[in-house]
């Protein structure tokens, strides 16, 4: 996904990762690695766990995402609006 995500595009990234099997089971980690994974640009690298709250990878300017006063992923809305302003800030 190049460019920083807007809005939109994470409610569908959302949508993508609601729909695949396993969602309500998996916890909040693994589902933030799968979201983070979906929009993240670079195609040679993944992205990875730098602690437990510090996805990196490369997010439009953004190259760290601090997750650990992320909300449940399973609050589409709560989740998406924090999204969007760690992306946007």
């Amino acid at each position: 996904m190049k460019n920083t995500a807007n809005f939109q595009m994470l409610q569908q990234v959302y949508n993508f990762i609601a729909e695949r099997p396993g969602f309500q089971s998996k916890g909040e980690l693994d589902l933030m690695l799968d979201f983070f994974s979906v929009i993240h640009e670079d195609d040679q690298k993944g992205i990875r766990l730098d602690s437990p709250s510090k996805i990196i990878g490369k997010f439009g300017s953004r190259n760290i995402v601090n997750i650990q006063l992320a909300p449940s992923l399973k609050n589409k809305n709560e989740f998406l609006s924090w999204a969007y302003k760690q992306l946007h800030r």
